[in-house]
């Protein structure tokens, strides 16, 4: 049968987009897809427009950026909900790393997949959008152009989340956006310059190589950018690991939308240049390299910023601040690149590689991001999330990373559905519901700062929780020395009302005296209090390593977290391990003004730099037992003021476990479990490939009891997720109990809790 001209004319013009939805998403990197599947779970019929084949965004095997978030600044600060679990399932069904340009098709998997689930979310990818239809001040639908099928759609729906990075919904709508440093006499920001300019941060195209196993040549094209030897532009630069660098970055004084294309030639130059300096120029150990694969498509960090209702400020996160409306949290620092990135020769990439003394205050601890930044203010119906949020350029540097913006879309794709179930705009949701978000937020193990689960729904509750053992505070053998070159400290949780003495495994080249100070702590990432509660001081002896004690006799608060800091004797070796901490313990260093957190991660050479992980090894007097069962029913899933675990005891074999009594039979239908998967482990770096964190229960069952008979209720097997839920046919019981079988390395049960629903 012959199709004619006409017919086809009729077909590529089809916009039949067969429904409304009750929220449409614009945009597929991660705050887009977890916005998507946060709104979808809850019954919402939701659209996903993606104008590129995979999910992911800058994440994606397209781009290659590694994720990151809060744990990459603070400790025990890793996003939980959605993007924990999409994380999780991607570790498990992968082989490889998740650094710089090492991403594979896995992760564009496993984000199809958790999408595809969905009953009622539908995928337009390859489809660009082209335009925005309004009534008054809202948006009523996208037009959009999905390229192979030729098809143009208009998408209809309720509310809309823009989360295309560079706010493109927005700004067809007519919302109102910045872009470019604002003058410090707006906001009085440290990092902001003294004149309002347009010098963003720019966009960068990955690389990566593969070993040959024997020399292989690379002959440059003409056109690449050429470095010297001695090229003191990549002096500025390190460059001696493995491809790619984030550095390789071009934007300013191009325009990082309208010069698009342009940027993306210019950073081909420059990659194809560094590969040529590596490989031909001088000798850095890559003859056996061949280039393996170069991005096609800039990952950007900065362009339009929405205005919300609020603009969050560099001020904001310096403090530390938690918002009443506070629905997301932060913890990168202010990474701020220096405009023109590797065209602005001379000048460092970014100001710490320069000068690692300015970390000092450009850390910043966890902070929340309010709704109020998560919504265009003079559009009713549309919510922001990702980079192009209602933020300061100075407050973009924190907020931008990828981990954040996935924890933005699960606030905004929830509240979506708060907004349908309550026929409320996103505005109207502050004050009066902001409580009932949070709650759904938490009960999806989203983490929202300062809040704690109050559901009145959730019968554990109204139970009392006993377990079959518990940890007392134990850290590891002191195998691993370090030198006293600076201060070294460890924050760790407390149970009882004193701490009679501390005791540290010491070595010294000769007799020299140490100085002990314990000090309290808010939050895991709070050491900015060096007021002493406490101080002593004993002589280190010379000729081999022995435990020290430090009498303290200091009087503490219960269920607190506190720190010691011991002071820097270049003569003196502190020994610790390369074990994790405890879950709520935190090794410190203060390398020039500040205490930090002292990341197992490769900081600049003048921040002394950590390969791996060491932890300052100690013994307390009396021993503390922060790790009872009563965690499980505290409200908070992951250590903040204080442990909020459950850990039967390591000398104990499994299995081990955890029982609610109830003071009455209850009905249920539905158990929810949050395990511990380590949440101080970095997402891009110490994850572990074909399998969970040790820490994680990896096989158990359920049981309850009614009128003294117990009855199995499940038998789960090779868990690797931090979240599961189980539904059954509605049952009555007494008592419920998690029987912890085995874990995926470490000796002990872990479970942050339980919560027990008639739904």
């Amino acid at each position: 049968m012959e199709t004619n001209a006409a017919t086809l004319a009729v077909r590529s013009a089809r916009t039949d987009c067969p429904e409304a939805f009750d929220l449409v998403v614009c945009g597929g990197g991660l705050a887009g897809v977890c916005a998507a599947l946060a709104a979808s779970r809850l019954k919402l019929t939701t659209a996903l427009i993606q104008d590129r084949p995979v999910l992911g965004g800058n994440s994606s095997s397209e781009i290659r950026v590694p994720l990151a978030g809060a744990a990459n600044g603070n400790p025990w600060a890793r996003e939980s909900g959605i993007i924990e679990e999409l994380l999780l399932t991607e570790r498990y069904n992968n082989f490889t790393s998740r650094r710089e340009s090492m991403i594979n098709d896995v992760w564009d998997l496993v984000l199809y997949d958790a999408c595809r689930r969905e009953a009622s979310l539908s995928l337009f990818l390859n489809t660009s959008i082209r335009g925005v239809n309004k009534a008054g001040g809202r948006v009523v639908s996208v037009r959009a152009s999905q390229l192979a099928s030729e098809r143009e759609w208009e998408i209809r729906g309720d509310l809309f989340v823009d989360a295309t990075g560079d706010g493109t919904v927005a700004y067809l709508a007519g919302a109102a956006w910045r872009m470019g440093r604002e003058a410090k006499g707006e906001f009085a920001e440290a990092w902001a310059p003294e004149v309002a300019d347009q010098g963003i941060m720019g966009s960068t195209l990955l690389f990566a190589v593969r070993d040959m196993g024997s020399p292989v040549p690379f002959h440059p094209p003409p056109w690449a950018e050429s470095y010297a030897a001695d090229s003191p532009i990549l002096k500025t630069r390190f460059h001696q690991r493995l491809p790619g660098y984030w550095w390789i970055e071009v934007g300013f004084p191009f325009h990082t939308i309208h010069d698009n294309e342009q940027i993306r030639d210019e950073l081909l130059r420059h990659v194809l240049g560094v590969w040529d300096h590596l490989k031909n120029k001088e000798d850095h150990g890559f003859s056996h390299y061949a280039l393996d694969w170069i991005g096609k498509i800039p990952g950007k960090r900065e362009s339009r910023r929405i205005v919300g209702d609020y603009i969050l400020t560099g001020n904001d996160l310096m403090q530390g601040r938690l918002f009443a409306d506070g629905v997301v949290h932060g913890g990168w620092y202010f990474d701020l690149h220096t405009p023109g990135g590797i065209l602005a020769k001379g000048e460092f990439p970014e100001p710490t590689y320069g000068d690692a003394s300015l970390m000092d205050l450009r850390q910043v601890p966890v902070y929340s991001i309010p709704l109020r930044c998560l919504y265009a203010k003079d559009i009713d119906n549309l919510f922001l999330a990702g980079r192009n949020i209602s933020v300061t350029h100075t407050a973009l540097g924190s907020v931008r990373l990828m981990a954040t913006c996935a924890a933005m879309g699960q606030a905004v794709g929830t509240c979506a559905w708060l907004c349908k179930h309550h026929h409320i705009l996103p505005r109207e949701v502050f004050p009066e519901k902001i409580e009932l978000l949070k709650q759904q937020l938490l009960k999806d193990d989203h983490y929202v700062p300062a809040a704690k689960n109050e559901d009145p729904a959730d019968l554990a509750r109204t139970a009392r929780v006993t377990a079959s053992s518990s940890s007392p505070l134990q850290f590891p053998e002191p195998t691993a020395p370090r030198r006293l070159h600076v201060p070294l400290g460890i924050l760790f949780p407390v149970s009882s009302d004193r701490v009679e003495s501390v005791a540290f495994m010491l070595e010294a080249e000769q007799p020299a005296r140490i100085t002990v100070h314990l000090r309290r702590s808010r939050r895991t990432c709070d050491f900015a209090d060096e007021t002493d509660v406490a101080c002593a001081s004993e002589e280190a002896p010379a000729g081999g390593k022995a435990w020290v004690s430090f009498r303290l006799t200091a009087k503490t608060s219960p269920h607190s977290l506190y720190w010691l800091a011991v002071d820097a004797n270049p003569q003196v070796i502190l020994y610790g391990s390369e074990k994790s901490a405890p879950t709520a313990a935190v090794p410190l260093y203060k390398p020039f003004n500040k205490w930090h957190y002292l990341k197992p991660f490769l900081t600049w050479e003048r921040l002394q730099a950590v390969h791996q992980q060491w932890h300052p090894s100690l013994k307390i007097e009396p021993v503390q037992h922060p790790y009872e069962p009563e965690n499980i029913l505290s409200g908070v899933t992951r250590p903040d003021e204080w442990t909020h675990l459950w850990i039967s005891h390591p000398a104990l074999p499994l299995p081990q476990s955890a029982t609610l009594e109830f003071n009455r039979t209850v009905a249920f239908n539905a158990v929810y479990l949050t395990f511990d998967t380590n949440l101080g482990l970095f997402a891009n770096l110490h994850l572990p490939n074909w399998r969970a964190p040790e820490e994680t229960v990896r096989d158990y069952r359920l049981l309850c009891e009614s009128n003294g008979i117990w009855q199995e209720l499940g038998l789960y097997r090779d868990n690797y997720l931090r979240r599961r839920i189980h539904r059954f046919k509605r049952m009555n019981a007494e008592k419920i109990r998690i029987e912890i079988l085995s874990t995926w390395g470490a000796p002990s049960a872990r479970l942050y809790e339980i919560r027990v629903y008639e739904e």
